[in-house]
């Protein structure tokens, strides 16, 4: 009998240590995700921070020196490079990769939702470059924040978010400010000023061209609606691995960027008969490849298995990455227009989240 008794309290004590072991496991592995997801929310944050600043650095008498329509077709085969890497390493055996035919024409239906936001992207990714010449890096970050309107109306209408009465007037208290800060720059702008130099990295004050404050509502709605869209297809085919996802986008936005950067770099020297995929391209344009490409990457895990409001964090945190890079590399003063629109934002922010 007490043979029993010990036997049990052997088997009891066996089954407690199996299931603190595995309770151990799914412990680390929680821990190990949650540092590995904050992790990559924190990158996005430097990388969303520094973009503005890098195509600045980029700049000489003026003029960006890259085509960007070159460096996003880059940037698409770079993202596109990694993500046929991450599903390399992630799939059992290498035969899953080269399909056959039947599943490729599979693929290929399955693929065409992800046209949408290549295009999107495509338009946005380009307009992102061109409008660094109207505004300064810093003004760019705190009119960036109109995403946060546009996403989170795109939001309710697309995936039926439903919204509190506060954070209706937190997003509107939010845009109130960008407005007020916009209209407070391009007062004291008339077109480029003079003041501004960025020939030696040097920019005096903040400014905003009005085809400037034109061309971020364009960007802002448009990063919106496909943000969105882009987390409704991530989340409407859940089961499909996050790598065949990201080869679906990246390859559409391969193929929309091919033919324009071909052209481009073709006449890049002035001669048809030269051709030059990286004219113009210098360290900061690499580095804004690279940061862009594992920000593109990180955010299609974090919007599939969390939501775009972490966009939205990101899009504000941000700002103060690029308002201290902005002052310490440009050697910008910013203005009171730049802290009332930062106050406002902290302020609609938390009331938006509390």
């Amino acid at each position: 009998m007490a043979d029993s008794s010990n036997n049990i309290h052997d088997k009891k004590s066996t089954l407690s240590t199996v299931n603190d072991s595995t309770d151990f496991k799914l412990n680390n592995e929680k821990a190990v995700y949650s540092l590995a997801f904050r992790g990559m929310v924190f990158f996005q944050v430097l990388a969303y921070g520094s973009y503005s600043v890098l195509v600045h650095l980029c700049e000489k008498n003026g003029v960006i020196t890259f085509s960007s329509t070159t460096m996003n077709f880059i940037l698409e085969v770079v993202k596109l490079s990694f993500s046929i890497i991450a599903l390399t390493i992630s799939s059992s055996t290498i035969g899953n990769i080269y399909p056959s035919k039947e599943q490729f024409i599979s693929w290929f239906k399955q693929s065409l939702p992800y046209s949408i936001p290549g295009v999107l992207y495509f338009i946005n990714n380009n307009l992102a470059v061109h409008m660094q010449l109207y505004m300064d890096p810093a003004s760019y970050q705190i009119l960036g924040n109109f995403k946060i309107l546009t996403t989170a109306i795109l939001y309710r209408l697309i995936i039926k978010q439903n919204l509190k009465r506060k954070q209706w007037f937190a997003l509107f208290l939010l845009f109130s400010g960008g407005v007020a800060y916009s209209l407070g720059t391009i007062r004291n702008s008339s077109g480029v000023p003079n003041q501004i130099t960025t020939s030696g990295a040097v920019i005096h004050r903040m400014y905003v061209h009005p085809l400037g404050f034109f061309m971020i509502t364009s960007y802002c709605i448009i990063s919106g609606f496909s943000g969105v869209y882009n987390e409704w297809i991530l989340k409407k085919y859940y089961t499909e691995s996050i790598h065949i996802q990201n080869i679906f986008l990246y390859t559409y936005g391969v193929i929309f960027n091919l033919i324009p950067a071909i052209t481009v770099a073709m006449y890049s020297s002035g001669s048809s008969y030269s051709f030059n995929l990286f004219h113009g391209f210098t360290f900061y344009t690499w580095v804004i490849i690279i940061t862009q490409a594992l920000s593109g990457i990180f955010m299609g895990v974090i919007i599939k298995h969390s939501s775009n409001i972490i966009r939205l964090f990101v899009i504000s945190f941000s700002l103060i990455v690029a308002a201290i890079l902005s002052v310490f590399i440009f050697n910008i003063h910013l203005n009171i227009y730049f802290f009332v629109a930062f106050i406002t934002m902290i302020c609609s922010l938390s009331i938006y989240y509390s």
